[in-house]
């Protein structure tokens, strides 16, 4: 199909038309031709809704989104604005891990312990090596 319509494009990646509307209103996706008034797009447009989609999976605001196209071409590698966004992603992301690591064995320790006041069983420091005033531990 040389030429998709707002509503295919949408139904296409999931996402409603009044997004890709919005998308187009904020600069995130260039204005596509109109034919009788109607928006057609090509299939190019497709690849760019995945990229502000996983985009969006991974955090990033939409005006972080947009600086990731801005000076590329759709088959140039990623820009080094790109991977600036991306290392400071991944530093955030690995940080949300080890506090959710914590948690985990926090909540694992809690669920074993036999302690007469929870306060006994909590872990000495937040970075503690699962140590705890806790004797089951």
């Amino acid at each position: 199909m040389p030429d998709w319509t707002i509503g295919e494009v949408a139904s296409s990646v999931g996402i409603k038309a009044s997004t890709v509307r919005y998308y187009e209103s904020i600069g995130l996706l260039p204005s596509p031709p109109r034919r009788n008034g109607r928006r057609q797009y090509d299939a190019t447009i497709l690849d760019r809704l995945r990229v502000i989609q996983t985009a969006k999976t991974l955090d990033f605001s939409l005006d972080e989104t947009k600086l990731f196209f801005e000076g590329i071409s759709e088959d140039s590698p990623p820009s080094e604005l790109w991977r600036a966004f991306a290392n400071a992603k991944l530093t955030f992301i690995e940080e949300q891990i080890a506090r959710a690591e914590d948690l985990r064995r926090i909540l694992k320790l809690g669920m074993t312990c036999e302690c007469l006041k929870l306060s006994d069983c909590l872990p000495i420091g937040p970075k503690s090596s699962g140590g705890s005033t806790c004797s089951n531990s």
